[in-house]
C-alpha cells in the first residue's frame, strides 16, 4: 500500500519475496524503486492521474508492465489498484501479480503457432513440388529410356554412344533431383546410403553461386576422394543451404564464404567433451565465414529453435536447430566456433563406414537377366512411356502387349486366351489406380505376378499392395537394368505351369 505522495507504507511477503527487499528496506519509500528505471520518469504521472479518479481498476490495461528486483532483475507483472479513503486521504492498495510462468508459456505457445504455421506453409509447397516431380519424373523417365535404348543400339566408342551416355549422365542427376524434391514434399522417406560428401558440395556450388549476392566470395575446398558416410543426399543439402544462407545474413556488406570437407579423427579426450561423439574416424563438412560473429549468449541459444537475432520477417530461427537435428538422426555432431567480429565456423561431422558400396545418383547400362519369350501386360497412361516401355521390354526379350488405360487392360484380361506371365502397371492414371488395377486383376488371377511402377508408393500401406498382389514397386524413373531385375525376380517366384 501506498499513500497520496507514492510512499510505500504497507508490504506483505509475498512483495518481499518477489522483489528481494526486506520490509525496512521498503517502507517509506518511494513506489518507483520498483518500477524499472526508463518508466520511473512517467510513473508519478500515472499516479496523479489515478488520484483524480480513484477507483478500483487494473493498471496499465493493455500494455507490459514490469517490475524491478533488487538485483536489477525485471519481472513482468500484473498490477490491481483499489483506492482505501482514510481520515488521513487516500491510500492506494496495489495487489502485484508475477506473470513470468505465464509469459513464459505464452513465448511457447507463440513458437508453437509459429511452428504450426510454418509446417502448413512446407506442406502446401511440398504439395505443389511433389506434383511437379511426379510431372518431371514422366519426361525424365522418357528421357532416361530412350537414351538407354540409343546407347545400346551404338557401337562403344561411337559418337551416337557417347552422347547417349552423356544424356544418361545428366538424367541420373535429373533422378536424384526429383528424389530431393519427393523427400521434401514429404512423399518419400529420407533415406540413407552410402555416399562421399564430394559430390553433393560440389552439386551444391552451382546453386549457391546463383542465390548468394554477388559481394560474397564463394570458396569450395573438398579433396577427389573422401572416405565413405552413411547418409542422405537430400538432408546434406539441406545442411549446407542452411549454415549457407545464415553466413550470407551475417556478412551484409560482403565477404569470404568458405566450404570444405575433409577426413577427421577424434580422439577420446574430444569425444568426451561433445555429447553425442565418439572416439572414431569422422569426415568433417565445414561452413566457415568472414561475417560479424556471435556473441556468448547467442552462441549458447544457436542450437534453439525459434532463436534467431533476425528482424521479423527475416527468419524464423530454425536454421541452425535443423541442422543439429539433422546431424543427431545421422549419429554425428554439430561444433560451433564464433567470436564477435571475427566471424563463425559450423562444423558438421559425420561418421565414416567401411561399406564399398556405390552411391546413389548413378546411371549405369549393365548386363541384365533377360527373358525368354514370355508375355508382358504393360499399362501406362502416358503415351510416351508406355512406347519406351514397350521397346525395352522387347530389348530385353520379351513379349508385349501394351495398354494405355487399366480399363483396355481388363478388356484384354477379359479373353480367356489371353495369358499373360507378367503384369506392369503405373500407380496414378486416371479413373483407377494401378493398386486397384492390380487388386481386381489378382481376384482372378491369383498367381499373375505384378510390378508396381510409381513416382510417391510411401502413403500406401504395405499390407494393400500385398493384397493386391504387388511384391514389387520400382520408383520412377527406372533404369533399364531395375527393371529387367524386377521381371526376373517376379517371373522366378511365378509357379511353373
Amino acid at each position: 500500500m501506498a499513500d497520496a505522495d507514492g510512499r510505500i507504507v504497507l508490504v506483505n511477503r509475498e512483495i518481499e519475496r518477489m522483489f528481494g527487499y526486506g520490509r525496512e528496506e521498503l517502507l517509506g519509500q518511494p513506489i518507483e524503486m520498483l518500477v524499472p528505471m526508463r518508466s520511473r520518469g512517467a510513473h508519478p504521472g500515472f499516479r496523479g492521474e489515478f488520484l483524480r479518479d480513484p477507483r478500483a481498476r487494473s493498471m496499465g490495461a493493455g500494455r507490459d508492465l514490469y517490475g524491478v528486483r533488487k538485483d536489477g532483475v525485471e519481472v513482468p507483472v500484473e498490477i490491481g489498484l483499489t483506492p482505501v479513503p482514510t481520515e488521513s486521504g487516500v491510500f492506494v492498495l496495489g495487489a502485484v501479480v508475477d506473470i513470468t510462468t505465464r509469459r513464459r508459456h505464452e513465448d511457447e505457445q507463440r513458437a508453437l503457432t509459429e511452428q504450426l504455421r510454418q509446417a502448413q506453409k512446407l506442406e502446401a509447397v511440398g504439395t505443389l513440388a511433389g506434383g511437379i516431380a511426379h510431372d518431371f519424373n514422366n519426361l525424365l523417365g522418357g528421357i532416361l529410356g530412350y537414351a538407354e535404348l540409343i546407347s545400346f543400339a551404338s557401337a562403344p566408342g561411337s559418337p551416337t554412344r557417347r552422347d547417349a551416355d552423356e544424356i544418361l549422365a545428366i538424367a541420373a542427376r535429373g533422378r536424384s533431383l526429383v528424389e530431393r524434391i519427393l523427400t521434401f514434399s514429404r512423399r518419400q522417406e529420407a533415406r540413407r546410403q552410402p555416399m562421399e560428401l564430394n559430390g553433393v558440395v560440389t552439386e551444391i556450388h552451382q546453386l549457391l553461386r546463383a542465390s548468394l549476392p554477388a559481394d560474397i566470395e564463394l570458396v569450395v575446398r573438398v579433396p577427389h576422394a573422401l572416405p565413405r558416410v552413411m547418409a542422405d543426399g537430400t538432408s546434406v543439402h539441406q545442411i549446407l543451404m542452411n549454415l549457407a544462407m545464415n553466413s550470407a545474413h551475417a556478412m551484409p556488406r560482403g565477404g569470404r564464404l568458405e566450404i570444405a570437407a575433409q577426413p577427421l579423427y577424434v580422439r577420446d579426450s574430444v569425444a568426451r567433451a561433445n555429447p553425442g561423439l565418439r572416439e572414431g574416424a569422422y569426415v568433417s563438412l565445414e561452413v566457415r565465414d568472414s561475417g560479424t560473429g556471435m556473441p556468448e549468449e547467442t552462441k549458447r541459444r544457436a542450437f534453439e529453435p525459434f532463436f534467431t537475432t533476425k528482424a521479423t520477417g527475416e527468419g524464423t530461427g530454425l536454421g541452425l536447430a535443423m541442422v543439429h537435428g539433422i546431424m543427431r538422426d545421422h549419429q554425428g555432431a554439430v561444433l560451433l566456433e564464433s567470436e564477435l567480429g571475427h566471424g563463425t565456423v559450423v562444423r558438421c561431422l559425420f561418421p565414416t563406414i567401411e561399406s564399398e558400396e556405390s552411391g546413389a545418383g548413378q546411371i549405369e547400362l549393365i548386363d541384365a537377366p533377360e527373358g525368354r519369350g514370355q508375355l508382358v501386360l504393360l499399362v501406362d497412361d502416358e503415351p510416351s512411356l508406355l512406347e519406351v516401355g514397350r521397346r525395352r521390354l522387347e530389348r530385353l526379350g520379351y513379349r508385349v502387349r501394351s495398354a494405355p488405360s487399366p480399363q483396355q487392360a481388363l478388356a484384354l484380361l477379359d479373353d480367356p486366351d489371353f495369358d499373360p506371365d507378367l503384369l506392369i502397371t503405373d500407380f496414378s492414371m486416371p479413373i483407377m489406380s494401378g493398386v486397384e488395377l492390380a487388386t481386381r486383376v489378382t481376384a482372378t488371377r491369383k498367381e499373375l505376378p505384378v510390378i508396381l511402377l510409381t513416382g510417391f508408393i510411401d502413403d500406401i500401406a504395405e499390407t494393400i499392395l500385398a493384397s493386391a498382389g504387388i511384391h514389387q514397386v520400382l520408383r520412377k524413373p527406372v533404369t533399364i537394368s531395375e527393371l529387367a531385375t524386377a521381371c526376373a525376380h517376379e517371373l522366378a517366384r511365378k509357379p511353373a505351369q
